[in-house]
């Protein structure tokens, strides 16, 4: 998919975004947005996370309640991936350590949950978001679990494989992949925006593309701050 329909699908999703999560009433999150470098306010408390429940990269249960009691930074990869979702990863791990050489009082963890349970299991995806930083979590599970936290987080993906002619064939929603799917090989596009999740397992924020560390983490130290005030 080019890089001109991605943009137009971005807009799409940050005016659908803008829809589903309007700014909180009872904290100053309109003032606040003023002063964001490339953080996007996306809390509503009245609409929450969907219930979902799915595995972590040691195969123990990882639900909403995983998301409590500290701050997150969710994106959605998978492992395959030829560029994007490494380059994410690295930028994650780029913030992460600059956030602990500023002595930042949040450090949010890294949770990666996969577009892809079917090649991304738990220990495919604990080789390999601990490549990027050991204290990284990947998560699997159900498809239609993800989905559903796919669609409340407005991400987007979408499976391109190919035909016995080698030509790509791009998936229409929700179809099954052919079954010599994972013999001829099969990519997803998709979207990278990254969440900030507050201690309550709710979204704050959206991170859009592109990820720059020093404009995020300064945005996740405002954010922060003012959720706990």
């Amino acid at each position: 998919m080019s890089t001109k329909v991605f943009t137009m699908i971005g807009v799409v999703v940050l005016l659908a975004i803008a829809l589903l999560y309007p700014l909180g009433a009872h904290k100053d999150y309109k003032s606040l947005s003023s002063q964001l470098t490339s953080a996007q306010i996306m809390h509503n408390p009245q609409r929450p996370l969907p219930s979902f429940s799915l595995i972590d990269q040691n195969s123990q249960k990882f639900n909403n309640d995983s998301l409590k009691d500290k701050w997150s930074l969710l994106l959605f990869i998978y492992t395959h991936c030829p560029d994007v979702c490494p380059t994410e990863l690295a930028n994650m791990a780029m913030l992460k350590a600059h956030l602990e050489s500023q002595n930042s009082a949040v450090i949010p963890n890294i949770v990666a949950i996969t577009f892809d349970p079917l090649r991304d299991t738990p220990e495919v995806l604990k080789t390999y978001v601990t490549h990027f930083d050991k204290t990284f979590v990947g998560v699997s599970g159900d498809m239609q679990q993800i989905d559903q936290l796919v669609k409340s987080l407005g991400a987007y993906y979408e499976r391109v494989v190919y035909d016995d002619e080698g030509k790509s064939v791009t998936l229409k929603k929700h179809e099954p992949l052919p079954e010599d799917a994972i013999d001829k090989g099969y990519i997803i596009n998709h979207t990278a925006r990254i969440y900030l999740i507050s201690p309550d397992g709710q979204v704050l924020a959206g991170f859009p593309t592109p990820h720059k560390v020093n404009d995020m983490a300064g945005d996740i130290k405002l954010l922060t701050q003012t959720f706990e005030e």
